[in-house]
């Protein structure tokens, strides 16, 4: 249950029935720790995981795990700790592998601390030389950064070792049916109907505040271009299919197979009030809710 609810951003919750469980008299365990931890991980609650995590070691007698420490690692980075995730590695008693590592360079590319990207990135291309989502981190902030030379240098390492990027694809069910949407620009058949839906949506959007992300669009072309390009993206493209084809108030749910980005998220809290409607999109093992413009991860991902 503590996992589940972490998966789903709900910190508060999570964390009142773990201490619900104690006053039970449960014992907890190495797994329920894991799952504790990861409930502050994914609502940012860097203070109360680090009393978790001091708990676990020094009243329960459970050893820490990699899983534990990557939880510490992931939950520091991305609440913008970095200093104190990388004393965290250097301290920690297991030798970090690539989870750790991968959560420490995800944290530095959210941040664009470049020093400490590079130590990881170093550290990853030997635990993972075929992870394509690292070279991908990387090319992105190298991009951020308008680090051009290092873009083309990783995109060359790439080739070298025939490193195969990951499809990226989100999907909805609509009626018993799955629908995909491919970021290839396949065509969908009901693609006239999308595009005019969305473009109406993000229209009432900029009249209440929205400004579309562009600096997460790095090709050279004009700034309407580039909202042209963000409109793409398959996350928004299955949300607003949810819309047309899911009538009422039903909750609208979408699932991608990698992480959803900035802009996407923002657009999802502008849709949950504009359409007053529950918006739940998966990505690996983490769900967000969206509700009354509102995302239960507290904007922590």
């Amino acid at each position: 249950m503590i996992m589940g609810l972490a998966m789903f951003g709900r910190g508060e919750e999570g964390i009142a029935v773990f201490n619900a469980m104690l006053e039970a008299g449960m014992e907890p365990d190495a797994i329920t720790f894991t799952s504790v931890l990861s409930v502050c991980k994914n609502s940012g609650l860097v203070k109360e995981g680090w009393k978790y995590f001091d708990l676990m070691r020094s009243h329960y007698g459970v050893i820490p795990t990699i899983e534990h420490c990557s939880c510490m690692v992931d939950m520091l980075g991305r609440s913008g700790y970095l200093d104190e995730a990388w004393d965290f590695i250097q301290t920690m008693s297991l030798k970090p592998d690539a989870t750790i590592w991968g959560a420490f360079l995800s944290a530095c590319k959210i941040h664009r601390d470049l020093k400490l990207a590079e130590v990881a990135w170093k550290r990853l291309k030997v635990l993972e030389p075929q992870n394509s989502a690292n070279y991908m981190m990387m090319i992105n902030l190298y991009r951020n950064l308008n680090r051009w030379e290092d873009v083309e240098h990783t995109r060359d390492l790439m080739r070298n070792h025939r490193v195969r990027v990951q499809d990226l694809w989100t999907w909805i069910q609509i009626d018993h049916r799955v629908l995909v949407f491919y970021a290839d620009g396949k065509a969908h058949a009901d693609e006239g109907e999308i595009y005019f839906e969305l473009y109406k949506l993000v229209s009432e959007m900029k009249k209440s505040g929205y400004a579309p992300d562009t600096s997460i669009i790095h090709q050279d072309v004009s700034d309407s271009e580039k909202e042209k390009l963000l409109m793409g993206h398959t996350e928004k493209l299955a949300m607003t299919y949810g819309l047309i084809k899911k009538k009422g108030t039903a909750p609208i749910r979408v699932v991608k197979n990698t992480n959803i980005c900035s802009d996407c998220h923002t657009v999802a809290k502008y849709i949950s009030v504009l359409r007053n409607r529950e918006i739940v999109l998966h990505e690996g093992s983490r769900v967000h809710h969206f509700r009354d413009g509102k995302c239960s991860c507290n904007d922590a991902w």
